[in-house]
C-alpha cells in the first residue's frame, strides 16, 4: 500500500498571494457556505486582507500564511473581521498550535461571526484537502455557561433570507446579512425597529451613492447616517420594539418583508 505524500505550500507556490489567488477561485472546497465575489487583497483600513468574498450566506473574510499559523496573522483575522462586520472568518493554514485552537473555540462561543481554523495540504500531484480544524459548534461547554438567546429573533433565525445562528441576548439589538459587500442589518431598539445598510472600505461614499439611487424618495423613507469607518442608509419601519411584545409578530412581519425587499432591489442591479 502506498501512503500519500504531502509537499509544503510553497514548494507549490513562490507566494502566499499566489495560493490566495487559487483559493479564492475554488471557494467551494473549504466547505463554510456559499459565497462569491471573491476579492484578493482586499483594503481594509491601510492593511489587505487576503481575500474577501460575499454571498448569499454574507461577508466571508481569509487570511492564510504558508507553514504554522502564528498570532501576527490570527490579529490580523480578527481585526480584518471586525472591520469589515463578517458573517465568517478563516484562518488557512498547514499547523496550528492548541492555544489558537482553544482561543478559536472561545470565539466562536462568544461571538456572532462564525470562526474556523482549517488546515490545507497539498499532495504530491498538486492535489489539495481541507480539514476544519475548528468550526462553529454549540456545544456541551456552551450549553454549562448557560447562555441566554434572544426570544425575539428565534423565529426568524430559524427559516428565510435572515436564518443563522441563535443570537445571543446580549446581542439581540441586531440580525445581519451580507451581499455585494453591504451588510444589511434588522434592528431592535426598545420602542423602535429599523433597517441599517451598512457601507464599508474606502469606496463607501461611492457605492452608498450608488445604492441610493435604487430607492426612490417617493418609495422609500430613509435617512443618512455617518461615522469616521462607515456609511450607512437608516430605514425606520415602526415605532414599536423590544419593549413592545404584543406588536412583536407585526415587528418581525415588517422587519423581515422590507429587509427582503431591500435585499431583493440589491441582488438584481449592477453593484
Amino acid at each position: 500500500m502506498k501512503t500519500q505524500k504531502f509537499v509544503k505550500l510553497s514548494k507549490r507556490y513562490i507566494r502566499e498571494e499566489n495560493f490566495s489567488t487559487e483559493l479564492a477561485e475554488n471557494l467551494a472546497l473549504l466547505d463554510v457556505g456559499d459565497f462569491e465575489d471573491a476579492e484578493t487583497e482586499s483594503n481594509v483600513g491601510t492593511r489587505k486582507a487576503d481575500i474577501v468574498a460575499t454571498g448569499n450566506d454574507g461577508i466571508l473574510v481569509i487570511e492564510n500564511q504558508f507553514g504554522k499559523a502564528d498570532w501576527d496573522h490570527w490579529g490580523r483575522l480578527e481585526a480584518y473581521a471586525r472591520l469589515k462586520e463578517s458573517n465568517v472568518a478563516i484562518l488557512v493554514a498547514e499547523k496550528f498550535e492548541e492555544l489558537m485552537i482553544v482561543t478559536c473555540n472561545l470565539r466562536n462561543e462568544d461571538s456572532k461571526i462564525d470562526w474556523y481554523l482549517i488546515q490545507a495540504k497539498v499532495n504530491e500531484h498538486g492535489e489539495f484537502s481541507f480539514h476544519h480544524i475548528v468550526r462553529p459548534t454549540i456545544d456541551l461547554q456552551t450549553e454549562r455557561k448557560n447562555i441566554k438567546y434572544s426570544e425575539f429573533w428565534e423565529p426568524i433565525r430559524k427559516s428565510g433570507l435572515f436564518a443563522g445562528k441563535p443570537v445571543p441576548a446580549r446581542d439581540e439589538g441586531w440580525l445581519g446579512k451580507g451581499i455585494k459587500g453591504i451588510t444589511i442589518y434588522l434592528q431592535l431598539n426598545n420602542h423602535a425597529c429599523s433597517i441599517l445598510l451598512s457601507f464599508q472600505g474606502d469606496n463607501r461614499m461611492q457605492k452608498r451613492e450608488r445604492v441610493i439611487e435604487l430607492f426612490p424618495k417617493d418609495q422609500f423613507d430613509y435617512e443618512i447616517k455617518e461615522s469616521p469607518k462607515f456609511a450607512n442608509l437608516l430605514f425606520p419601519i415602526l415605532n414599536k420594539g423590544k419593549k413592545d411584545k404584543e406588536f412583536w409578530d407585526e415587528i418581525r412581519d415588517k422587519l423581515t418583508t422590507t429587509g427582503e425587499k431591500i435585499y431583493e432591489i440589491i441582488m438584481k442591479s449592477d453593484l
